[in-house]
């Protein structure tokens, strides 16, 4: 992360709206880093996380949403996702930029109602697409053949069968397919811009595990030329997030290791300090609508075998 704060600038003022999640507090962490000020947390769904996030950055629960939106350079979402839709519409009307951590849709409809919701500054992506081995690799691939691709998340969903269990739930934050799909979508779109995945097959299996959603889900989709593997998985060990791409110029081999700087938080972090400051929102609608498209689908294809 590179510092923010130039001689003579003000900080940026950084109002968060929600503490669903884990990534309200890496993000704040990150951002009062690179120097801007956390002014304030408004949350009506998870009582304990807000007070763990006042007391650590030491600001106040905000009772008056438009007021603290309105006090801020920067708004950082990190809402239950069925409130993404309706947060949206107040941020265009505070016109506050925002940033919208993942998942802000479980649904084709969701998702539409979230774009649909005014015209300010705002993004949202999986903090993956900032990861610089990702980055790097859509570097050394661009101006050759890109044959096949392989993407495998994985990331334990034990965490979220209780107490978070709304984002196992396909109501909620969509299940595994879902809200860890976006991670290997967004993964899958920095090496092929704005592609819209044609899912040829796929399968899903619960395990064993107690999830509404699944435990695991494959597909084998195309984008123009190019085989597109999917895997996505929610069983217990260790957090995956790896890429191999079968090239003209040869295979590379991209896994990314733990750590804030590996998985891309820095680089988002950096990105949304850049939105405050009146920069273009990082991700476009359009590579973010492929995405989402790529991501319903997908889970609706592998889901097929579970009935």
């Amino acid at each position: 992360m590179a510092a923010v704060v130039r001689r003579g600038e003000r900080a940026p003022r950084v109002a968060f709206a929600g503490a669903a999640h884990s990534h309200a507090f890496s993000d704040a962490r990150n951002l009062r880093a690179l120097g801007a000020e956390i002014i304030g947390l408004w949350d009506v769904d998870d009582p304990s996380r807000a007070a763990d996030f006042c007391a650590e950055f030491e600001v106040s629960a905000v009772a008056d949403r438009d007021r603290l939106f309105t006090e801020a350079d920067l708004i950082v979402s990190t809402v239950r996702t069925p409130r993404a839709a309706e947060l949206a519409l107040v941020v265009a009307e505070s016109r506050t930029p925002a940033f919208f951590n993942k998942t802000v849709a479980s649904t084709p409809a969701a998702y539409a109602e979230w774009t649909a919701a005014g015209s300010a500054p705002r993004f949202t992506s999986s903090v993956l697409r900032f990861a610089p081995k990702l980055v790097a690799l859509a570097e050394q691939i661009a101006g050759g053949q890109l044959r096949t691709l392989d993407v495998r998340v994985q990331h334990s969903i034990a965490a979220l069968l209780e107490p978070r269990s709304w984002q196992d739930e396909l109501t909620g934050a969509g299940g595994t397919l879902v809200n860890f799909g976006v991670h290997a979508w967004e993964m899958v779109d920095v090496l092929l811009p704005g592609g819209r995945a044609e899912i040829l097959d796929g399968s899903a299996a619960r395990e064993g595990l107690p999830t509404a959603s699944e435990a695991h889900g494959t597909v084998r989709a195309r984008i123009g030329t190019v085989e597109v593997n999917v895997s996505v998985s929610g069983v217990d060990g260790t957090d995956v997030y790896a890429v191999r791409a079968v090239t003209d110029r040869g295979v590379r081999v991209v896994e990314l290791a733990p750590g804030a700087a590996e998985l891309g938080y820095h680089g988002a972090a950096d990105a949304m300090l850049e939105l405050a400051r009146g920069g273009t929102p990082a991700v476009s609608a359009a590579r973010t609508a492929a995405v989402y498209a790529n991501v319903f689908a997908a889970a609706q294809t592998a889901r097929r075998s579970l009935c």
